[in-house]
């Protein structure tokens, strides 16, 4: 039975479709009223709704505001809208929410009852043919376990024509369909979908949830949405399509919380140590793992760090380090990450040193990017990474492929240009930042090595 829940404003709207219209025939029974979006909200936290038939001109909430509180904690729910409204623009928000019905006042009374409900409910039936009967709430609360379907790409709208449903499936968010039960065949249709798509581009992941006993239907939303949100990027494998998961102990898990500060992983990964020491690079990229900060968040830190690697390493790299915009797993991040290491490896590679020297040189530059503003004579530098003043010079500038006075000075150059393109920052302030206390000297060695005065540099840019 479709349990049906009408909001309008108007008390002999909502009893006189209560009770004319004919929704046993259509296998339909009407739950409750409300008069606005809010005290209707209120009643779908509480009770049983399949069907939201509304309004959309109301006081306190509006018909429009319903639909997207509804479309967002409770998407299983089916919306029919009816109002006196007939501009085009309110007609397709309500569509573009995801109505699957639009009825005007004007005309309900010009149309049997009849028509209107059984155009409803072949609606309702057209909207997704393979789910046959819904499951309802009892249900999900019942089971011991779900089966979960994932999309790995949810920005793509066409993903639900891309792999066919079970029977019973409900989409609990966009990109997330789950069923309470499902037969074997359809089981392994399902996988040979999702095994094939591995080869070259997946784009879909099935999940089996177990140990859900005792949980209210909204808190198993919740842990679906959660769990896409932190655990399926590092959980899913290509080589295992097909994962159960134990929903107590994932619980536990994201209750307990953590913090981590981006600062200290950022600091962490900026050293060079992860380049030339595999057993540190294990350790860190384990500990990376185990912290599974969302993969949105994951990427921007890297990306971040990939403008860092690149500013640091460009004398030595062959081409610079280039990142994805999105990675579906956590497998395809850490591969980039092996493959990002094992360039920069090789491209400081010198048959001549050892990687205890050239991870000594790494970082000799990076504490020269670090430390810009300051004086930094070579025999500091050296002495800061326990290596003699003259060794140091003669393995930097084999490893470097320049010396260490024309590195620091290119550099400085090259962040005084980006400190004149991005900032209105005086001359003065740009050349104490590179490490230059006199402007006048600062201003001369610029037009050495770009061939004009700073101010006409900025001029220029203008």
């Amino acid at each position: 039975m479709i349990r049906v829940l009408i909001v309008d404003d108007e008390k002999i709207v909502r009893k006189g479709l209560a009770s004319f219209m004919p929704w046993k025939e259509f296998g339909m029974t009407v739950v409750g009223e409300a008069n606005n979006g809010e005290n209707a909200l209120q009643f779908i936290e509480t009770n049983k709704v399949d069907l939201l038939l509304t309004d959309l001109s109301m006081p306190v909430m509006s018909g429009i505001e319903l639909m997207r509180e509804v479309r967002q904690r409770h998407p299983h729910i089916q919306i029919v809208v009816m109002t006196l409204h007939q501009d085009f623009e309110y007609v397709q928000e309500a569509l573009r929410l995801g109505a699957i019905d639009y009825i005007s006042k004007t005309q309900l009374e010009k149309e049997r009852f009849e028509d209107v409900l059984g155009r409803i409910a072949s609606l309702i039936e057209q909207r997704d043919p393979l789910k046959g009967t819904p499951i309802h709430q009892d249900e999900i609360e019942q089971a011991d376990e779900i089966f979960v379907l994932y999309a790995l790409h949810q920005q793509n709208d066409d993903l639900k024509a891309d792999i066919l449903l079970p029977r019973g499936a409900i989409e609990a968010d966009v990109g997330i369909w789950y069923w309470t039960d499902i037969l074997e065949e359809e089981k392994l249709m399902i996988l040979e979908t999702v095994s094939n798509a591995h080869s070259s581009n997946p784009d879909f992941v099935l999940f089996c949830f177990g140990d859900l006993k005792g949980l209210e239907r909204k808190s198993i939303l919740q842990l679906l949405r959660a769990y896409r949100k932190s655990d399926l990027f590092y959980d899913y494998d290509p080589i295992h399509p097909y994962q159960t998961i134990n929903s107590a102990v994932f619980l536990n898990r994201i209750k307990s919380g953590s913090s981590h500060e981006i600062n200290e992983i950022k600091e962490k990964w900026l050293g060079s140590e992860w380049i030339y020491d595999d057993q540190d690079f294990e350790a860190m990229i384990n500990d990376l793992k185990s912290i599974k900060l969302p993969s949105i968040r994951l990427t921007r830190i890297f990306t971040s760090l990939v403008d860092e690697w690149n500013r640091l390493y460009r004398q030595i790299l062959p081409h610079p380090i280039l990142i994805d915009d999105f990675f579906s797993c956590w497998s395809q991040f850490e591969s980039w990450l092996r493959e990002t290491k094992e360039m920069t490896r090789l491209a400081n590679t010198k048959n001549q040193y050892s990687n205890e020297i050239q991870n000594s040189i790494a970082k000799a530059m990076n504490m020269v990017q670090r430390m810009m503003n300051e004086p930094l004579p070579a025999g500091e530098i050296a002495q800061k990474v326990n290596m003699s003043s003259s060794y140091f010079s003669q393995c930097f500038k084999d490893i470097v492929g320049q010396t260490y006075t024309d590195y620091l000075r290119d550099i400085r150059m090259e962040r005084a240009k980006e400190y004149l393109r991005d900032t209105t920052k005086t001359i003065q302030w740009i050349s104490e930042q590179i490490g230059y206390n006199d402007e006048k000297y600062f201003s001369r060695l610029f037009r050495e090595h770009v061939g004009i005065l700073p101010s006409m540099y900025r001029k220029n840019l203008k």
